[in-house]
């Protein structure tokens, strides 16, 4: 792992400030980011924590839809009644997306922050055009998974996802 700057953020206005230099990345539980740094795949420079700020809430807004904070855990998301009624399906993905110990930990803005599982990716001495743009794509070679099904879309559509949580994905 390389050395980096950690920062407890005071202030919702201070982690954006923070977050504005280049390298700089937000973490929380930080399962994910922790795994790529030590793979030096991710290397921040400076790692603002948000664990302080009170963004473990979710809120009506005016417009009747709801505002998430980015540390709701997944359990308190998929349990809250309003999801239940108005976003069913939201609630019945998170529960099917992991074990309970995953959902009382992961939060909405790890989900989002979160990078993809495919194998490649994690790979260093094979290509990847999500890791290194341009650099190709390890699931398109001969050594092609079965398991692999989903165009990613990144890259111009130069990327396969080869990760079973499909579902979970998200775009680049």
């Amino acid at each position: 792992m390389k050395p980096f700057r950690y920062e407890r953020a005071r202030s919702l206005a201070s982690a954006c400030a923070s977050a504005t230099e280049p390298t700089a990345k937000f973490i929380a539980g930080g399962t994910n980011l922790l795994d790529l740094m030590k793979l030096q795949i991710e290397m921040p420079t400076h790692l603002v924590d948000i664990n302080p700020l009170s963004l473990g809430d979710i809120e009506e807004t005016a417009e009747g839809g709801l505002r998430i904070g980015a540390l709701v855990t997944n359990s308190a998301l998929a349990a809250d009644m309003r999801v239940r009624r108005r976003y069913p399906l939201l609630s019945q993905a998170i529960l099917a997306g992991a074990s309970t110990q995953l959902r009382n930990k992961a939060t909405t803005g790890g989900n989002l922050l979160q990078r993809t599982r495919c194998p490649y990716f994690y790979d260093t001495t094979k290509p990847c055009n999500k890791r290194v743009p341009g650099s190709g794509c390890a699931a398109r070679s001969a050594s092609f998974s079965p398991r692999s099904r989903c165009w990613s879309g990144c890259q111009r559509r130069t990327s396969i996802s080869t990760s079973p949580s499909w579902s979970c994905w998200r775009r680049c």
